[in-house]
């Protein structure tokens, strides 16, 4: 049996949050479909969706709300949805969230909601409730329901790089580094493969997932630092050039790979291009056939990337400063 659920996404970046929760919907659930794609609300039809996993992953995503009523946004509309209810509990809390321009804000949908239970002898408590009604208010639809994830936003922030025992300059984000992993589509137990691993931030978040990562750099002392980085989580890293992996052919379930920019790039390749070209090789030859790679380059490496054998499926632009916007292939 399938069921509705509203994605509340984070809108900040304009196309990875809603391609995030459509990949980890593939991982979670075992069917799911797109029934409507409003302002930062991604609304869902899924079957055996897995709750615990998908707030576990979560990054571009604030919370998921199971839909119980809907409605268009006029009071009346309001009022008819929160009398479909059917509440298993006696006391509530109501909060709304408005997601862009909305006829009604969230204090009007709040109110509306709190009275009509209220008359229908529930009882408000917003200490500690028995149940929360959570409401996503966008300019043509108001979604009444459950939370049923969350992300872990203080966890994003406390991960920052530089409050990690090893840091680089330019090293990317935390919460886009767990979004680029979840778009590889990569399930707890398998191995994911970074072969720039630099300070390991994608394999930091890759092991709070369950997921095994393995980290490649050719430089000894960033490997040495990075390790500082994953104590305590199911990562390896070694000393490696990405153009020569020492690893069996299709042997890798996904592969993230934020490509080094400027000097860093040379330090054994003759060439950008050089390390481009031998690197996609080498990491074509040890993904398993037909899963998925996340490719980041400041280059619109698109045609290179397909030349040896991917094909591009997505591609998303992040501008990161006026000198660098990063280019995010997701591949297979």
């Amino acid at each position: 049996m399938e069921t509705r659920y509203a994605f509340e996404l984070s809108g900040e970046h304009p196309t990875i949050p809603r391609s995030e929760a459509c990949a980890l919907l593939e991982v979670c659930s075992s069917g799911h479909g797109v029934v409507s794609d409003r302002e930062r609300c991604l609304v869902v039809e899924a079957r055996d969706l897995n709750l615990s996993g998908l707030g576990a992953r979560m990054a571009m995503t604030h919370r998921v709300v199971e839909i119980l009523a809907e409605t268009e946004p006029t009071p009346d509309g309001v009022s008819i949805a929160a009398n479909e209810l059917d509440l298993p509990a006696r006391t509530y809390k109501v909060r709304a969230k408005r997601l862009g321009k909305t006829p009604l804000g969230s204090d009007d949908v709040e109110r509306m909601v709190g009275s009509v239970l209220w008359k229908r002898g529930y009882k408000a408590d917003l200490k500690d409730p028995e149940i929360e009604i959570r409401a996503i208010v966008t300019e043509e639809r108001v979604f009444l329901g459950q939370e049923v994830a969350r992300a872990d936003r203080a966890g994003f922030r406390a991960r920052r790089p530089h409050m990690k025992p090893f840091f680089h300059p330019g090293t990317m984000l935390p919460k886009l580094s767990r979004a680029l992993v979840n778009l590889s589509r990569v399930r707890k137990g398998e191995r994911l493969l970074d072969p720039f691993t630099g300070t390991a931030g994608f394999l930091v978040e890759a092991g709070l997932m369950g997921i095994r990562g393995l980290g490649v750099d050719v430089q000894e002392d960033i490997v040495r630092g990075a390790k500082s980085n994953l104590v305590g989580l199911d990562g390896t890293l070694i000393v490696g050039d990405a153009m020569r992996l020492p690893l069996n052919d299709d042997s890798i379930d996904a592969v993230v790979s934020d490509a080094p920019y400027g000097r860093s790039a040379l330090i054994q390749a003759g060439s950008r291009d050089e390390l481009l070209e031998g690197s996609l090789a080498e990491l074509r030859r040890v993904l398993i056939p037909k899963r998925r790679m996340i490719y980041v380059d400041d280059r619109p490496v698109g045609g290179s990337i397909e030349d040896s054998g991917f094909e591009v499926v997505e591609v998303h632009k992040e501008r990161v400063h006026r000198g660098l916007t990063r280019q995010i292939f997701v591949c297979r």
